[in-house]
């Protein structure tokens, strides 16, 4: 499973490269296919109590302040002076356009990107590993696949770099989301259900690209 959450979204991101599509676009299809049809495996094999796992306003709190801590980080980063807010911008949003904002947000960013990565990976993948090792060691090796699923996205995103520099910059970005797979499998972990995950990986990306639209709105004018 984990093997194939690493060349599922490289080779895609590839492709989308190599043949010029849009790679909102090709990730909401990818990612909406994938999840369906992995839901059906975790329904038939009775996963799907583990996977989800408890609701409690514990873990919904703890997850909303493990989403916030990260995009206080970013934004700060992002809109102070400098090449670093530029690499931020391109490495999230690059050069798509601002056409239909609200159905990238509400659909790709909020639908396609968190509900569908948290089942996944904070999910099916995490619930998986727990079984065959042991809490930590999952929530390790599941934050390692997650980094790795971005390396080829964060390599499309550096599009200003060449050479060695792009692949420094790429490696760095998904050396980022290795951490950022970290809080979220221990925020899922510490709550015990996969809502936790979801309110901070939501909170976190959709505040982050509003964001990145403003922040490129400013450096383009």
């Amino acid at each position: 499973m984990a093997l194939a959450l690493v060349a599922y979204p490289n080779l895609l991101a590839f492709l989308s490269a190599r043949h010029r599509w849009d790679q909102w676009n090709a990730f909401m299809l990818g990612n909406t296919a994938l999840s369906l049809a992995l839901l059906g495996y975790a329904l038939r094999a009775g996963l799907w109590p583990a996977l989800w796992g408890h609701v409690t306003g514990g873990g919904v709190l703890l997850g909303g302040v493990a989403g916030l801590i990260p995009l206080a980080v970013i934004l700060v980063a992002m809109f102070m002076p400098g090449q670093l807010g530029r690499d931020i911008v391109a490495s999230g949003i690059g050069d798509i356009s601002t056409d239909h904002f609200l159905f990238r947000v509400a659909v790709q960013v909020a639908f396609a990107t968190v509900m569908c990565e948290e089942f996944l990976f904070r999910g099916l993948l995490q619930v998986l590993l727990v079984r065959a090792t042991a809490p930590w060691p999952a929530v390790l090796l599941d934050a390692a696949v997650f980094g790795l699923w971005h390396v080829t996205l964060q390599y499309n995103g550096f599009k200003s770099q060449r050479g060695a520099a792009r692949w420094a910059a790429a490696t760095g970005g998904s050396g980022v989301y290795t951490l950022l797979g970290l809080l979220l499998a221990t925020v899922r972990q510490a709550a015990g259900g996969l809502l936790a995950a979801i309110v901070a990986h939501g909170i976190l990306d959709v505040c982050m690209f509003i964001g990145m639209y403003v922040r490129r709105r400013q450096l383009i004018r």
